[in-house]
């Protein structure tokens, strides 16, 4: 009998051992069968939004410089009618605005991380405050760091159209290097950031969180989001602090690049 129990329990351990490694295989088919159908659908959303973004500036161009020249005849619009002018154009400028982050947003969801190059981080912000209408404090340390020029000229703009629209504009724009590191700080003048929304306020269509302590323009809702999604892709990372004695100061730290173009030793995401 014994040689009978033993061939009964090889078999046992062997059906449990194949059951076993069938079950894996099957999990793991479907899960990968999974990823592969929510990646597909991520895709095709973001070329829905992309598409239907591309198809919304030629009116929507239209309807802002329309409002352009109605803004200009405003002393003939008294009253009700004057207000409502204002509402309107306001709305098309925000509608407008929404629609470039969109596009942005759905490019950066369809491609991969960037080819970086080395970027003079103090020139590039010498440029984009010199194209602004109203100028900008600066305190700019020279620095190199491994980037995307177009992703990088993206975030500055973006901290600075937010200081400008929600936080009484910007105190201060800085290129410091700490470390092995390089941050880019952009300082306003508004009431600061509290603890408890300093990462809602980078999610996507956080207008709520904006209007609720930040001033009354509403924006897109994703402004602080492209910043935080080009910073993550160049390996940086970003947060907010308060500023002293009051207002808020929008922080994104990099790789510092040594001057013959390799990074410095111990640099790496922080």
């Amino acid at each position: 009998m014994i040689p009978e129990v033993a061939v009964a329990v090889g078999s046992a351990l062997l059906g449990a051992a194949l059951g076993s490694w069938a079950a894996r295989r099957a999990l793991r088919t479907r899960f990968d069968s999974m990823a592969r159908e929510l990646e597909e659908r991520a895709l095709r959303e973001a070329r829905f939004a992309s598409d239907v973004s591309h198809e919304l500036r030629s009116p929507l161009t239209t309807m802002v410089n329309a409002g352009a020249v109605l803004r200009r005849r405003r002393e003939h619009l008294p009253g009700t009618a004057g207000t409502a002018l204002e509402l309107l154009t306001s709305e098309v400028d925000r509608f407008a605005r929404m629609v470039v982050d969109l596009l942005e947003i759905s490019r950066a969801d369809q491609t991969d991380d960037p080819l970086q190059e080395d970027v003079a981080l103090d020139s590039l912000v010498r440029n984009v405050i010199a194209a602004r209408a109203a100028p900008v404090p600066v305190e700019l340390e020279p620095a190199v760091v491994p980037g995307d020029r177009r992703r990088l000229d993206r975030v500055l703009t973006n901290l600075l159209d937010n200081a400008e629209r929600h936080a009484g504009g910007v105190v201060l724009v800085a290129v410091r290097v700490v470390g092995a590191a390089v941050r880019l700080e952009v300082e306003d003048a508004g009431p600061g950031v509290p603890a408890g929304l300093r990462e809602e306020i980078f999610e996507r269509f956080a207008r709520g969180v904006m209007a609720g302590g930040r001033g009354g323009d509403t924006g897109s809702g994703l402004g602080l989001a492209l910043v935080r999604e080009h910073v993550h892709r160049l390996g940086g990372r970003v947060w907010v602090e308060d500023r002293a004695p009051r207002g808020a100061r929008f922080v994104v730290e990099m790789v510092l690049r040594s001057s013959d173009g390799r990074p410095s030793r111990g640099a790496g995401r922080a």
